[in-house]
């Protein structure tokens, strides 16, 4: 039994040392071929930094069932890496007293930000926006711009957008692209590397496909999220919002397929669940359907006289599309 251990125990190690030199992506995918107490084992073999960068994609599954069998002082120090708002999203998932236990582990900084994020309505700009952005005041160089980027950029989900505020009222004044700014003279102030118009933001309550439609228009990597004093409390990034379009484009191709939208994979899905998501659905097609028998039924003697009519219901219906299938 103990050779079977070791055994098990050294795939393990030979396992998480091949992760940790793969792109996290490749990480991710293959992870989740495995169940949550094998992918917990394999974490455990892997840096904090490391795991960070797998619990920081939205496409690994089972997020809070894996690292809940981790330790609770780590699990709090990943956390505490994670990018706001997946660190939001992921205790979310945690049922209490762990969620709170987890919370009260928390650095106050982190703390603070997550309570912040979790106050915000699902679906809008504030619940996808992460509060880790670069923010620098208006009077400074494009060297000193450029200095405070490279100082910061391990704690910031992104850097590819600046906020430039106010240095008296911190209101924001303009939002600087990295690429502008690369290109401006190092001794000129940062705001000549803006576009000299008012900045492209939204409020944190904007409905998050609003924001989607903003970044499609504007051809934007990040947008500043602000409130009625124009502080910015936060941004909301290109990747949150390719989330989002893949979130709401299945949700409309559910409800086309007459189901409520699914809040997790179509295969893990249990039987009563998708029952439930179904039946007010069909039971408004059965009622439909009821309603084509009654009129059928109202013009029984003219089908009765031309029998040939009655070859064209089906099509009839199936032309409906996926509604008139299901009700036929």
């Amino acid at each position: 039994m103990e050779d079977i251990v070791r055994q098990d125990e050294a795939t393990l190690r030979a396992e998480a040392s091949r992760l940790d030199h793969e792109h996290v992506a490749d990480v991710v995918e293959r992870l989740n071929q495995h169940d949550p107490e094998t992918i917990a084992a394999l974490l455990a073999g892997l840096s904090d930094e490391r795991v960070v960068e797998i619990l920081d994609l939205p496409e690994f599954e089972d997020s809070a069932e894996v690292i809940a069998n981790l330790p609770r002082d780590r699990v709090a120090r990943i956390i505490a890496g994670m990018s706001a708002d997946r660190a939001t999203d992921l205790l979310a998932e945690f049922e209490e007293p762990l969620r709170s236990q987890l919370i009260a582990r928390l650095d106050p900084e982190t703390r603070s930000a997550v309570s912040r994020l979790a106050a915000y309505p699902e679906g809008s700009a504030g619940s996808i926006m992460t509060t880790e952005f670069v923010s620098v005041p208006s009077t400074w160089t494009v060297a000193q711009t450029l200095k405070h980027i490279r100082a910061v950029e391990k704690s910031r989900e992104t850097i590819y957008t600046i906020c430039v505020l106010d240095p008296a009222t911190h209101a924001l004044v303009q939002a600087v692209s990295l690429r502008r700014l690369i290109a401006a003279e190092l001794d000129a102030n940062v705001l000549s590397a803006g576009r000299h118009r008012r900045p492209i933001t939204v409020e944190p309550r904007t409905d998050r496909e609003a924001v989607a439609q903003l970044f499609s228009k504007y051809d934007l990597l990040a947008v500043p999220v602000v409130d009625e004093r124009f502080h910015v409390v936060g941004i909301v990034t290109v990747d949150d919002v390719i989330d989002t379009i893949f979130a709401e484009s299945t949700e409309d191709v559910q409800k086309f397929g007459g189901m409520e939208a699914l809040d997790e994979p179509y295969m893990d899905i249990s039987f009563l669940k998708m029952m439930r998501k179904r039946a007010g659905w069909l039971c408004a097609l059965f009622i439909g359907e009821m309603l084509t028998a009654t009129a059928m039924q109202h013009f029984e003697h003219e089908l009765e006289r031309a029998i040939v009519l009655t070859l064209f219901i089906p099509l009839i219906m199936s032309s409906g599309g996926n509604s008139g299938s299901q009700a036929t």
